[in-house]
């Protein structure tokens, strides 16, 4: 019966995937055929109605009616695409860049337009497609925010690949001893017992990843154990019955602790260790360097719409008109709450690149 239940329970879960899968790539089509429109007929309508206030409001009207367009074929995607692709590293990084590129709009449109907004009507389209473009940046930030999420959990819970390991792999945890954070190598789950009262290491208070041999990866320390070995209690002595191969060079050494559950777990601790640190130093930065962080973002965007002026040869008259766009806008203006969003928004990308560091150093590299 409960065979027949998980059976029933599992094609039920497929089912749902199936669905979902479907539903997905459904909303991918047809909000991107919406969102391809809506962005179309909102840059038609830019310079729309110049010179008639009816052709003029009407304008506004299509601009209002296809940016909801827009807005919704945008999110459909954004959505969808996350579903689908769920996972991938690059998923949020490239949904903030397509938001970035709408929201950032009113620094090079005008230039590619061919001139500034003639009317209200253009503005109101600079307006509808940094509106538009928002679901893009939030959708993507909380991708990057739930992907750092998932991977610190793993990597707290499993560290390394299992598949990684060679010495120990499938070795239960001990009950006799506690988990001590950052402890050595005999105040480890893995550390066996039988084998730790007759070890030199322990009686010594080293560990095993410093002299480059241990239970796990030397047969020798078995045998004596097995043999019952009787290992002096003063350190100095023990340490001197700790078994030094010279067969080995230091780096092949290396590799085998790189390769030893043990040492994996203690990769945990300084992983465990090191996510506080960081997170807590990317707050003490915001809080500590906020001002000129603020203002260099502020800047940045200003020198960005620059170097857009006159990579497009913008015209004097087109850049008062753009840099009047920034002041209302708020790209590199004044506009706090809009500021705070990109510096919050970009603290947090480097937050999450940090995080890929630290797992490359404790899971990869082994340092």
């Amino acid at each position: 019966m409960a065979q027949r239940d998980r059976v029933s329970t599992d094609s039920i879960s497929d089912k749902l995937a199936a669905f979902l899968d479907a539903v997905c790539r459904f909303l991918l089509v047809v909000g991107g055929l919406a969102a391809l429109a809506g962005i179309a007929f909102v840059i038609y309508n830019y310079n729309a109605g110049s010179g008639s206030p009816a052709l003029e409001a009407q304008a506004k009207q299509n601009i209002t009616n296809f940016g909801h367009l827009a807005l919704l074929g945008l999110t459909a995607v954004a959505l969808a695409v996350t579903y689908l692709q769920w996972g991938e590293e690059v998923l949020g990084p490239l949904l903030i860049i397509a938001w970035a590129a709408f929201f950032f709009s009113p620094m090079y449109l005008p230039s590619i337009m061919g001139s500034p907004p003639m009317n209200a009507a253009g503005q109101n389209a600079l307006d509808a497609l940094q509106k538009a473009s928002i679901p893009l940046g939030v959708i993507g930030l909380i991708d990057v925010i739930l992907d750092v999420i998932n991977r610190v959990k793993v990597s707290v819970r499993e560290g390394s690949r299992a598949d990684q390991l060679k010495y120990g792999k499938g070795v239960k945890e001990e009950k006799d001893i506690r988990n001590v954070i950052l402890g050595k190598c005999w105040q480890l789950p893995y550390c066996r017992k039988f084998v730790r009262e007759r070890c030199p290491i322990y009686h010594a208070h080293r560990t095993c990843w410093k002299e480059r041999v241990g239970c796990m990866c030397d047969e020798s320390v078995i045998r004596h154990a097995m043999e019952g070995r009787i290992i002096p209690s003063d350190s100095n002595a023990a340490a001197k019955l700790i078994p030094k191969d010279t067969k080995l060079t230091a780096e092949q050494k290396a590799e085998r602790c790189r390769q030893c559950v043990i040492f994996n777990e203690h990769q945990k601790h300084k992983y465990k260790v090191a996510m506080p640190v960081a997170i807590g130093g990317m707050a003490g930065i915001y809080v500590l360097f906020h001002q000129p962080l603020a203002e260099g973002v502020q800047g940045a965007i200003a020198d960005i719409d620059k170097l857009v002026g006159r990579a497009t040869l913008r015209q004097d008259q087109q850049t008062s008109q753009s840099s009047g766009d920034l002041a209302r806008t708020g790209l590199g203006g004044g506009d706090v709450a809009f500021n705070e969003v990109i510096l919050v928004a970009l603290l947090l990308v480097v937050l999450a690149y940090i995080i890929r560091l630290i797992e490359y150093m404790f899971f990869k590299a082994k340092v």
